[in-house]
């Protein structure tokens, strides 16, 4: 069994109580309907424009179409002075990285200076989508889509793998091959600092554990594929991974021990509980296993659907509504009270907040958001004190034009081209 078998067609209603609109979690649901011209988001909330495609940077280039994940590093964890880093998921691809501080007399998110990332020194980047901010300050950018090719001939493969770069230096530090190569969305490290996890948004895709050699040093390491079952019991087989040609060849060893195919895993993270959460776009749901021994390549216990392949009662302003959680379930993140954060690439291309506590059973389900016409949100992160989240609106319809809606500073917004934002409660801005 797993989240492509039949399951429970709707849910209870849970009644879902507020604090007084004190955490960006708390909101009652938006009105679950098709996408339209403008973003819709709680009117307890707002939004400010960060930048747009084609704006120029700092250092004379343009920041560049198709922004995705947005990595915020706070300087000395801080929540309102640091860098956000953003991909670029085209061909070329690339990473923007903006000096951002929230002025607090102003009221207002101010990009003080911004850079392109270089990325000569590795043979150029590729559809960077998601990826991650590691506990060691830098930035890991993840190529979606592997491209075969050698052109710079050091033996690896060009695309299709998992960068790492120093933001505050905005520059590249390079490529992690021992991580494999595949189609990388994201990867998501263990608070011991050797353990990550990842998947390949591909059909077959895997699910994979990395342990590193040494803490924070992801260069060399030992790989591991799931085998198992996506209702039950499974364990980690061991790959190949030193040689060249073994890191090219992550996939076809996947498929060769016989890992368990997932149709296109999107993001994996770790929860406040220890356990992993990993999206599973195509088969339209949220799996959730047990890995006990992190640092070793041990069995998996309880594997099971998490979230998906049903409708949820989503109470909203006019109502309860029964709403089909639909296919695409892209990005995860979670916030610092243990919500599931789910951006949505499919069907109304929604955002919905999975809250602490919820089952299938028993569902405690929100929406937050439906981003424009045309237009998915991507790759949600949190400011450290969660007052602030930031995203990207990706290939929004030009036709968005027409309308204009205002943001957190009274600057006028038309979501008819790609642009990262940030998104906080009203209260922020006054």
């Amino acid at each position: 069994m797993g989240c492509t078998n039949s399951s429970p067609s709707s849910s209870k209603a849970t009644i879902i109580k507020h604090n007084n609109n004190s955490h960006i979690s708390d909101f009652v649901s938006v009105e679950p309907t098709s996408q339209n011209s403008k973003l819709v988001i709680p009117n307890t909330h707002n939004f400010q424009v960060i930048i747009n495609e084609g704006d120029t940077l700092s250092d004379g280039k343009t920041f560049p179409k198709n922004p995705d994940f947005t990595g915020y590093l706070g300087i000395n964890n801080s929540s309102t002075n640091g860098y956000l880093s953003v991909n670029s998921e085209s061909n070329p691809g690339g990473v923007s990285v903006l000096d951002i501080n929230f002025n607090a007399n102003k009221k207002e998110w101010q990009i003080t200076n911004s850079a392109a990332i270089n990325f000569s020194l590795v043979g150029g980047t590729a559809y960077n989508c998601s990826g991650a901010v590691t506990p060691w300050n830098t930035i890991v950018s993840c190529e979606e889509h592997p491209i075969q090719n050698d052109v710079n001939n050091d033996g690896f493969s060009d695309n299709g793998w998992c960068v790492e770069l120093d933001p505050l230096n905005k520059k590249v530090i390079g490529k992690l091959w021992a991580l494999g190569n595949m189609s990388h969305e994201n990867i998501c490290i263990h608070p011991n600092n050797k353990t990550v996890y990842f998947g390949s948004d591909s059909n077959p895709g895997y699910l994979y554990k990395f342990i590193a050699n040494q803490a924070r040093d992801l260069k060399n390491g030992k790989l591991f594929v799931y085998q198992g079952n996506k209702s039950g019991l499974g364990k980690w087989i061991l790959l190949k991974n030193e040689t060249k040609a073994e890191c090219n060849s992550t996939l076809q060893q996947s498929m060769q021990v016989g890992a368990t195919i997932f149709n296109g895993v999107e993001d994996v993270e770790i929860g406040p509980d220890g356990n992993i959460y990993f999206a599973v776009k195509n088969e339209h749901c949220i799996y959730r296993l047990v890995d006990k021994e992190p640092l070793s390549g041990d069995n998996v216990n309880n594997c099971r659907t998490f979230a998906g392949n049903m409708s949820y009662a989503i109470k909203s302003n006019n109502g309860i509504s029964e709403v089909p959680w639909g296919t695409g379930n892209d990005n995860l993140v979670f916030d610092k009270l243990g919500n599931l954060w789910v951006t949505q690439d499919g069907d109304n291309n929604y955002i919905w907040v999975i809250m602490k506590g919820h089952t299938q059973s028993y569902p405690k389900v929100k929406l937050f958001g439906i981003s424009p016409f045309g237009a998915e949100p991507t790759g949600i992160t949190f400011t450290p004190d969660n007052r602030f989240m930031f995203l990207s609106i990706q290939h929004p319809a030009i036709t968005n034009m027409q309308t204009v809606q205002y943001d957190a500073i009274s600057k006028p917004a038309s979501f008819n081209k790609d642009v990262t934002i940030v998104i906080g409660l009203k209260r922020n801005w006054n």
